[in-house]
């Protein structure tokens, strides 16, 4: 993998605050997205209003739940992205009725039809289809850290369905994103379970309004697999399985990670616009006597300064040798530039889920260590579900920004297959729980720290993690494909 790959993990302790980003590219609208959505314009033809060449056969997207889709069914529906997000063309694998979907927006996240499956794979048979469904916010507040999520669906299952599907049902997914917005979203799932039919949800992002489909989803008892896990309800509510490590963990990783490079005295610096930065402020200041830390430093920032040159000046003066940033990746950016203006330069130290590799082009972010829920995504090898993914990239989307998302993505795509192996002829929401309540200390041959479900009760905790760093320019896997444990 060439070092632009290689550096696809970053900072983002906060999915859930604002993402003030604005990256550029083309953009499908929401109407031609509805359009290819609904099949009235094949999706071909949505993706010449990006200005992209064609690429395999043109056809609309599926909406029958019987149609057997093809390999990267992903439906998207419900606006674009808060970046480029990735239009996706027709793939071919071996399903009749070659059919693409729109999910997003521009040539950054393009998922292409490079040819037929490997001639080894087998392609998934005629049974009928799982269909699943993923709402998340993948536009305004957070749209910039999460756009890159539909694509990867579509990735994983093309890769799916082309080897075999799952026990030998394709895969379809409906994707819709809700803007962040809570009665939006509640209404997206209600729309998947009682017209689309899907049987359960995979990695959905919704970091600034689970509360408004939780509600609904507890109430017709469908399980969501993988998401942005970052509120308390990911280990309290029956309903959802968290896969790798779980949040309020990874800030415990990064306290363990900071004392091991020696720096006990830590500084957090962290947003106003999001609840999750007081749990996140709040989390660090009890446990960081646990890791032997101390907490000599406390600020609260806006998103939108400018500057943080107050900030760097007070943390500084405090003796903080290690500074949490409880933000997104474009106000870290602007911390630590203001803080290299005043030659202060602390250990960073975030928790990776998802942001791209803007960290890693910063010099004054070199070093930024960040507790990782899943594999990292910049290893090319050791072990085969590794492997797979970069595989999978390689094939369906080789422009694919990539991030600790799209390792969750995966990860929870790949934990799904493996708890509905014996899935019958029929696949129900009830064969959902029933496989995931069968799996004990499962790491999905190592893409996940063991995660455990039972019956009925929320998920437990997993605080082993993943370590990635930034070093040179680019990130990097300290430990490689080991997990560390507190």
């Amino acid at each position: 993998m060439d070092a632009t790959r290689a550096g696809r993990w970053g900072i983002a302790g906060t999915l859930v605050v604002v993402a003030l980003t604005g990256c550029g590219g083309s953009r499908l609208s929401h109407d031609a997205i509805m359009s290819a959505v609904n099949g009235t314009v094949p999706a071909a033809q949505a993706l010449q209003q990006l200005g992209q060449p064609q690429q395999g056969a043109t056809a609309t997207v599926p909406q029958n739940g019987g149609l057997a889709p093809v390999p990267g069914s992903s439906v998207a529906s419900g606006g674009t992205g808060g970046s480029s997000a990735g239009a996706v063309t027709p793939v071919s694998g071996g399903t009749a009725g070659a059919t693409g979907a729109v999910s997003g927006a521009s040539s950054a996240g393009t998922v292409s039809s490079s040819g037929p499956a490997p001639s080894a794979a087998k392609p998934a048979g005629p049974l009928a289809p799982i269909v699943l469904g993923n709402v998340g916010t993948y536009s305004g507040a957070v749209g910039g850290t999460l756009y890159v999520i539909p694509s990867m669906l579509q990735v994983w299952a093309a890769w799916t369905n082309a080897h075999g599907g799952i026990a030998g049902h394709p895969v379809q997914i409906i994707t819709q994103d809700d803007g962040g917005d809570p009665a939006r979203s509640r209404s997206a799932v209600q729309d998947l379970v009682e017209n689309r039919h899907v049987i359960a949800f995979l990695a959905s992002f919704w970091p600034l309004d689970l509360q408004g489909p939780l509600p609904y989803l507890e109430q017709k008892h469908i399980p969501v697999i993988g998401g942005d896990e970052v509120n308390s309800q990911w280990t309290s509510s029956p309903v959802l399985f968290p896969v790798g490590t779980t949040f309020n963990e990874t800030l415990d990783g990064t306290l363990k990670e900071s004392h091991a490079a020696g720096a006990t005295k830590v500084g957090i610096i962290a947003c106003v616009e999001a609840a999750t930065c007081d749990v996140q402020q709040n989390h660090i200041k009890e446990a960081a006597p646990r890791f032997g830390e101390q907490v000599v430093y406390n600020a609260r920032i806006s998103l939108v300064q400018p500057d943080f040159t107050a900030e760097c000046l007070g943390a500084q003066q405090a003796g903080a040798q290690v500074v949490w940033i409880g933000a997104e990746a474009n106000s870290a950016g602007r911390l630590a530039k203001s803080c290299a203006r005043q030659n202060y330069h602390p250990l960073w130290i975030t928790g990776a889920i998802a942001t791209t590799n803007r960290e890693a082009d910063d010099p004054s972010l070199d070093g930024l260590l960040a507790p990782a829920s899943t594999f990292p995504t910049m290893l090319t090898g050791g072990n085969p579900g590794i492997v797979a993914y970069q595989d999978a990239v390689h094939q369906y989307a080789p422009n694919l920004e990539e991030s600790g998302g799209t390792s969750m993505v995966w990860t929870s795509g790949e934990l799904l297959k493996k708890a509905l192996a014996g899935i019958g002829p029929q696949p129900t929401t009830d064969a959902v729980f029933k496989g995931l309540y069968s799996l004990k200390n499962e790491t999905v041959g190592g893409l996940t720290p063991p995660v455990t479900y039972a019956a009925g009760q929320g998920a437990p905790p997993v605080h082993c993690y993943f370590v990635v760093q930034v070093r040179s320019g680019r990130w990097t896997a300290p430990h490689g494909t080991a997990y560390d444990c507190p």
